[in-house]
């Protein structure tokens, strides 16, 4: 890990024993994670938007793309840069328990705190789409099996980086052979 890598925050979450404090367990999370929710303050006001990302090592920053107008756009516009909230998160099992408050479910989760801001050269851009391209298309060559980004229509693209302050990150597992533990989607599909 290098100097920006962010500040884990973990040992605030108020169930210690699921806080994560390994920064390169929380990389290697939201290198694995395709979507995630960004929490922008409008006047006061939450604004919950959830996007497809990359999160960059190097930077230390959290990418994410949309359209050059709507609200979220106009609130980095306006501010230039703007306090943001960023979480993802992946649920596994469910774990059953003789009483139900006691139930729980397996989960990993990561939210990072920072600013964002807009990404306002074309090179910049340019080279955060095909880091999206990667991510999201490994299997298909520009210029092969899609048409090379064009001056335009990364013109036309809003990119955000959110410049990652610090961090916390939350996992509870249970081993394979918990006695009880389900997919919910296995049992739906039986029940």
């Amino acid at each position: 890990m290098d100097e920006n890598t962010p500040e884990v925050a973990s040992d605030s979450i108020r169930y210690a024993g699921k806080a994560v404090d390994d920064s390169e367990w929380i990389v290697e999370f939201l290198s694995e994670q395709t979507s995630g929710v960004v929490g922008f303050v409008d006047e006061g006001e939450p604004h919950l938007v959830t996007q497809l990302f990359v999160y960059d090592e190097t930077k230390g920053a959290i990418y994410v793309h949309g359209a050059r107008d709507g609200r979220a756009h106009g609130i980095v516009e306006h501010a230039g840069t703007a306090p943001v909230c960023f979480t993802t998160s992946e649920m596994g099992r469910f774990v059953p328990a003789a009483e139900p408050v006691n139930f729980t479910v397996e989960y990993a989760s990561v939210v990072a705190y920072g600013t964002v801001s807009l990404l306002d050269t074309r090179e910049e851009k340019r080279r955060v789409l095909e880091r999206f391209m990667t991510k999201f298309a490994p299997q298909l060559t520009p210029g092969e099996d899609y048409e090379e980004m064009t001056g335009g229509s990364i013109d036309r693209t809003a990119v955000y980086r959110l410049d990652v302050e610090s961090w916390s990150a939350k996992r509870g597992e249970k081993p394979p052979e918990h006695p009880g533990a389900y997919d919910l989607d296995d049992v739906r599909e039986t029940g």
